[in-house]
């Protein structure tokens, strides 16, 4: 049976991802010494995979089966030596005692940003109308797994430090990163653990806009702290309208592993690293 074009774009990005050196599994007394090398190649490879790319390569809308998506990303050989080192970033469960929240500073977009932290400036999804979208800003609190090398507060450095190390005009120095610890027990997260997962997902929390399916972020709020979209998740769905039931999904663009919390539930918040130059 011929591949469909999904198929096909999926091991392109597959491929991508595997052009790196991918060792044998380390010892235990060595391991994590190159997981930050493996996850910086997922963030400059799927940075890459923007909606003009999806639209190029596909020819229009590129739509894809949440079974066809997995069985693709399954054979990512970088995954699943990551899996080894750090399986809550690749598939979950989250890692609540490593998350990194990180403020970059004012930009003409956005020239209120600062880079603090504060309760008081959190906005929870129910306190107004949330646009339809597959990852909403203005909404809730973004935060990414420091991975377990490299020493410091929280372990390593997060996917969304290695993101803004490639450079973004969008999110100028100085970056101010801060550890955030998730201790309550009743603060349930949602897994995204692939792409099944997030057709699941979307399929249960629907809001139809313009013929697309997003997730209805208000109705995810009342039941869940947070969603965690992991990088099996984000390697099978990126750039894809994912079929659910009742129509198709709204394609996400996630780039690298985060948590959005929809509510406030850390114990504290600790300033770990400034970033000035």
């Amino acid at each position: 049976m011929r591949p469909t074009p999904a198929a096909r774009i999926l091991r392109r990005r597959v491929t991508q991802l595997d052009a790196v050196s991918v060792p044998a599994p380390a010892p235990a007394a060595g391991a994590g010494t190159d997981a930050g090398a493996l996850l910086r190649h997922f963030t400059s490879v799927m940075t890459l995979w923007t909606e003009p790319e999806m639209t190029a390569l596909a020819g229009g809308p590129a739509v894809v089966d949440p079974d066809e998506a997995d069985a693709a990303v399954e054979e990512c050989l970088l995954l699943r030596h990551l899996a080894r080192e750090e399986p809550g970033i690749v598939r979950g469960p989250l890692e609540r005692t490593r998350q990194h929240w990180i403020g970059t500073g004012p930009h003409e977009l956005a020239p209120s940003r600062r880079p603090g932290l504060s309760r008081e400036r959190f906005r929870a999804p129910g306190a107004g109308p949330v646009p339809p979208s597959t990852k909403p800003f203005h909404v809730g609190l973004y935060t990414s797994t420091a991975w377990r090398g490299g020493g410091g507060g929280g372990g390593g450095t997060s996917m969304w430090r290695m993101y803004l190390d490639q450079g973004s005009s969008l999110h100028p120095l100085p970056w101010h990163t801060w550890e955030l610890r998730v201790t309550d027990p009743a603060a349930e997260v949602l897994e995204i653990g692939d792409a099944s997962a997030w057709a699941a997902f979307v399929g249960r929390y629907p809001l139809v806009h313009d013929g697309s399916v997003f997730p209805d972020w208000r109705a995810v709020a009342r039941e869940y702290a947070g969603v965690h979209m992991t990088l099996r998740a984000i390697a099978a769905t990126q750039g894809f309208g994912v079929r659910v039931a009742g129509g198709v999904a709204a394609a996400p663009y996630w780039d690298v592993e985060s948590v959005l919390w929809l509510r406030w539930v850390f114990a504290g918040v600790r300033l770990v690293g400034v970033a000035v130059g």
